[in-house]
């Protein structure tokens, strides 16, 4: 029976505590399949589990059925007599105004009206209504964008927030055993035609690549992804309890009073005497502790840093995106810096008046999602990106140099506000083929050639495809002839202002 293995797994991680009073679960209703079963299967274990139920639906004002799917979901709670809170919200607005995808800032909002109304009638939870399906989906997703132990844990059974926590009950359950559920009592619900657009990565995976392995490799895959992103879970929280405990007993803080931030120092011979997986933890905390999340850290950042601990590199530093890593004999500083702080101050602060050394360092290295507008601090500048539409035979080409540009880009890879591209300073190994040239020469020869002295050329934002890391456009100059408009080719429009 389902409500019997759904209650196995809310017990199995504690996702309700009742002691003297019963604890009250709001409940997110999108009115689609998993949620309609959530609430059913809730509302029957309520004097078994000791809670009272709140339902609570979010109009995101971007399907013409929006309006049908809040009125589904109130008629829903009125029939089980429970207590229905709504919210509406222009998503495609917030989106465009955030410089954020649509599903990314679809995301946000529920959770923030979700929250919000939780602590408004004094929730002790929040119950969404993933499933195992959707765990795997995760993971494989990560999997195949490269995520270290943290991204592959997916889905965690009980997120510990602040106020409330957040409880996934149906994670031990599959889709198909949600869809029996539904239709051996014949109860309705919603369908959003959007879950079988394949341009979206995860119902490709779920359609097409989950299946195909499943018959191939693994009928159990889907359970079999689920066990292993459970014991990464478990790894993934002793090796943060080990960090952290390390960090506490390695790290140092201090006020950077004329930076504004705090300043974090670690030990080189600490690091050192550690296994290379705490090493980057402590690493990601440090920046953490700084820059107050770790956004646009990546793993080449981290081999950066690291790459510091090496014998000789006392006065040497790694510029990464909202901070800077100092060598200084046995310690490395990690010190946050203002973003209106002109660059040559920030770096004479850096090296305590020793000769600036930036070679073969990266000042800043940003994903660059799409739509966006990012600010990048350390040029204090704004970029902003939004696909046009793809480009057809006959159609005149867009700008192809200077603040504001066209550039062609493949059609894959731009789904759910991700994409392959990024933003980062010049390298010294940078070469460039303008749009139209014969052939390729060192950036740092062509930057020269446009009478960009060469104190600031580190200083031009690049957009570079990730994967092969190949220049696309040089921000205020000429596009690549990698980034040709062309037949069949997505037309990105990006627009570089100085700030």
């Amino acid at each position: 029976m389902l409500a019997t293995k759904i209650l196995r797994t809310i017990q199995r991680h504690a996702m309700v505590r009742p002691a003297k009073r019963a604890e009250r679960v709001l409940i997110g209703l999108s009115g689609g399949p998993d949620s309609v079963v959530l609430t059913h299967v809730l509302f029957e274990l309520t004097t078994k589990l000791g809670i009272e139920l709140i339902a609570a639906h979010l109009h995101h004002g971007l399907r013409a059925e929006a309006d049908d799917d809040e009125a589904f979901c109130h008629e829903l709670a009125d029939a089980l007599h429970l207590p229905f809170v709504t919210g509406r919200i222009d998503v495609a607005s917030r989106a465009k105004t955030a410089g954020r995808s649509i599903e990314d800032e679809a995301r946000r909002a529920r959770y923030t009206f979700l929250s919000e109304q939780a602590a408004h009638h004094r929730c002790d939870r929040i119950a969404v209504g993933h499933t195992m399906d959707d765990q795997a989906e995760t993971f494989m997703m990560r999997l195949a964008r490269g995520s270290g132990v943290r991204g592959l844990s997916s889905m965690y059974p009980v997120v510990k927030k602040e106020k409330v926590d957040i409880i996934r009950p149906l994670i031990d359950v599959r889709r198909h055993e949600i869809l029996a559920y539904l239709e051996k009592r014949g109860l309705s619900y919603r369908e959003d035609a959007s879950n079988l657009d394949r341009r979206f990565t995860r119902n490709r995976l779920r359609h097409d690549v989950l299946p195909y392995v499943a018959d191939e490799l693994n009928p159990k895959l889907v359970e079999t992804l689920a066990r292993s992103a459970e014991i990464l879970r478990d790894e993934e929280d002793f090796m943060e309890a080990r960090a952290r405990k390390a960090f506490t007993e390695t790290a140092t803080t201090t006020a950077a009073v004329a930076i504004g931030k705090a300043r974090i120092s670690l030990s080189v011979d600490a690091l050192n005497a550690l296994h290379p997986a705490l090493r980057r933890r402590l690493t990601r905390l440090a920046v953490e502790h700084v820059n107050g999340d770790t956004a646009n850290l990546t793993l080449g950042h981290v081999a950066d840093v690291l790459g510091l601990l090496e014998d000789g590199k006392s006065g040497r530093e790694v510029h990464l995106p909202g901070l800077i890593v100092e060598r200084s004999f046995d310690e490395l500083f990690f010190t946050g810096h203002s973003p209106l702080a002109p660059l040559a101050s920030r770096a004479s602060r850096a090296t305590r008046g020793r000769k600036q050394r930036t070679k073969g360092y990266n000042t800043y290295d940003y994903r660059l999602p799409i739509p966006a507008k990012l600010h990048i601090r350390e040029c204090r500048g704004l970029l902003t990106a939004h696909l046009v539409e793809s480009v057809r035979a006959g159609d005149e080409p867009g700008a192809a140099a200077g603040n504001t540009v066209d550039i062609g880009i493949e059609d894959r890879g731009i789904e759910d506000g991700l994409s392959e591209l990024r933003v980062r300073s010049p390298k010294a190994s940078d070469r460039f083929r303008p749009l139209g040239a014969p052939g390729s020469k060192p950036l740092a020869r062509y930057l020269m050639e446009r009478k960009v002295a060469k104190g600031d050329r580190r200083r031009v934002p690049l957009v570079v495809r990730a994967e092969a890391d190949e220049i696309l456009w040089v921000a205020g100059h000429s596009v690549s002839e990698r980034a040709r408009l062309g037949s069949g080719r997505l037309c990105l429009h990006l627009e570089w202002m100085s700030q």
